[in-house]
């Protein structure tokens, strides 16, 4: 099946920037452990249907001739939500959202969990708690060196300082997001 798609025809090959953003529940197929995005109303019992497989993300996005690719996945993939567990009749399963041979040298693919934790909602903000911080961290708080420019390190270091701290301080439990890339990337910046 061709990546080739409407994002490859809006990109203009070493100059765009692409931007994936998804916030949603993210699960594992309980045979294959291919972590897979669970779109809003589908079965996650029968997620090789209905699911998207990361891996077939990132695939696409390897094909993408854009400058820089980052992308930003506000989803846990133990097959566990706030709620209890999202896949019936099974135990949590640890994936590993992204296998760091799966992204190309261009792309920055930030999580907002490891694979065995879940992602916490803020009820109060009505963002995800990795969402909330990520925005914040855009608006200027996670430029470190106050540049003016944010890159993909500076947000790291913020998101991975913040997010855990709210978690326990919320709900008593342990989130730490990642990250995977080159660090040194710059995501924006701000004309003076």
């Amino acid at each position: 099946e061709s990546p080739r798609g409407r994002l490859y025809n809006y990109v203009k090959p070493g100059a765009s920037d692409v931007f994936v953003f998804y916030s949603g529940h993210g699960a594992p197929d309980p045979e294959t452990r291919t972590a897979y995005l669970v779109p809003y109303d589908a079965d996650p019992n029968y997620i090789r249907i209905n699911g998207y497989p990361l891996s077939l993300l990132y695939d696409n996005l390897s094909h993408i001739p854009a400058r820089r690719k980052f992308v930003f996945l506000d989803a846990c993939f133990s097959g566990t939500t706030e709620r209890g567990m999202l896949l019936r009749d099974i135990s949590g399963i640890m994936v590993e959202p992204v296998e760091v041979g799966r992204i190309d040298e261009r792309t920055v693919v930030f999580t907002a969990a490891s694979g065995d934790e879940v992602a916490t909602w803020y009820e109060e903000k009505r963002h995800g708690l990795f969402t909330y911080f990520f925005l914040k961290g855009l608006k200027g708080e996670a430029d470190s060196n106050g540049d003016g420019r944010l890159t993909a390190g500076e947000l790291a270091g913020y998101l991975k300082d913040e997010v855990p701290y709210m978690a326990r301080r919320l709900k008593g439990r342990e989130q730490h997001p990642e990250v995977k890339g080159n660090l040194g990337m710059v995501l924006l910046e701000r004309k003076r």
